[in-house]
């Protein structure tokens, strides 16, 4: 059964590890896209494909009494949330191939912004003025990361365009998980969500005139590592952390992202990591710690006494 959030309680600390592992794992997300030529509706409809298929043993139990008990409300937050990430991909993987990883990654990190907004906007929930404050301290850091690199002007602007409009979509996302997850387990949630996410991409890629078949082993291999870094580990892993986070506090984690992926992208491809890398990495790490620490809000989960209940 699914439990209304207690802010009463302190968060279990297994909640903060899956949290860096989360943000850890979707940094790979970038890398990964890299190293796949196939267009970026195709590289996110097998990568949705593909987890969706990994979740479908564990989340059929029990999905046929959860399905009854769904509003047309429900339905249609699922549908709204489905289509938001579907959204998203489209336009962060299609940024990739017009901007740098730096760029591309740097306005992801505006998603906690657009969350505090969307937060207030929909469910009236109000962000303490500090919290403001700290969030702006992480973006600045995170800007200092990603400046040389950043790219503008023409192919590099419409990537940069992308890579908002994902950020915006992502944060829809969220936030329609963050109500739904208030019926549905992270395992129902996340299985239904990956479902329509996967037709609505499977429909546009048609649309497109996509070949859906015949890309190389290393694009095969992208899709599923794709599919379990970033997703199952990562995405997924934050629809479990609803339970124990806000979508704003979440947001305000992701935007570690940019930090962690241009390291990586060090190791990768080599690129140039700056001086400044440094500075604007303790910026975002302060920020983003101080943010969780005026805006915590704590849930009570049911916890098993192996420590987590996947009914969740």
């Amino acid at each position: 059964m699914i439990e209304p959030m207690n802010h009463a309680t302190s968060t279990p600390r297994f909640a903060y590890a899956l949290l860096l592992l989360a943000i850890f794992s979707v940094s790979f997300a970038a890398i990964l896209i890299k190293l796949t030529n196939a267009p970026a509706e195709v590289t996110a409809f097998y990568r949705m494909g593909i987890t969706a298929l990994v979740l479908a043993p564990f989340a059929v139990r029990g999905l046929r009494a959860k399905l009854r008990q769904l509003t047309r409300g429900d339905w249609g937050l699922l549908v709204i949330s489905g289509t938001c990430l579907a959204v998203h991909f489209i336009f962060w993987i299609g940024s990739l191939f017009y901007t740098s990883v730096a760029s591309s990654t740097l306005f992801l990190s505006l998603q906690p912004i657009f969350a505090m907004i969307g937060s207030f906007v929909f469910f009236r929930e109000k962000t303490r003025v500090s919290a403001w404050f700290y969030a702006c301290i992480a973006v600045l850091g995170t800007a200092l990361i990603g400046w040389h690199d950043l790219h503008v002007g023409g192919r590099a602007a419409y990537g940069d365009m992308l890579s908002i409009l994902g950020t915006i979509a992502v944060v829809g996302y969220m936030l329609a998980g963050q109500r739904l997850r208030q019926k549905l387990s992270f395992l129902h949630y996340s299985f239904l969500v990956y479902c329509i996410c996967t037709l609505i991409l499977l429909v546009y890629s048609v649309a497109r005139g996509d070949h859906l078949s015949g890309y190389a082993s290393s694009d095969v291999r992208a899709f599923v590592l794709l599919a379990v870094i970033p997703t199952i580990f990562g995405h997924t892993m934050f629809n479990f952390l609803l339970r124990f986070f806000k979508a704003p506090t979440i947001a305000m984690t992701i935007v570690g992202e940019p930090l962690i992926a241009t390291a990586l992208a060090f190791f990768f491809f080599g690129t140039t990591v700056h001086a400044v890398w440094f500075v604007g990495a303790a910026l975002a790490v302060f920020g983003i710690l101080q943010f969780m620490r005026n805006t915590f809000q704590s849930k009570s989960p049911e916890i098993t006494p192996s420590g987590i209940d996947l009914e969740m």
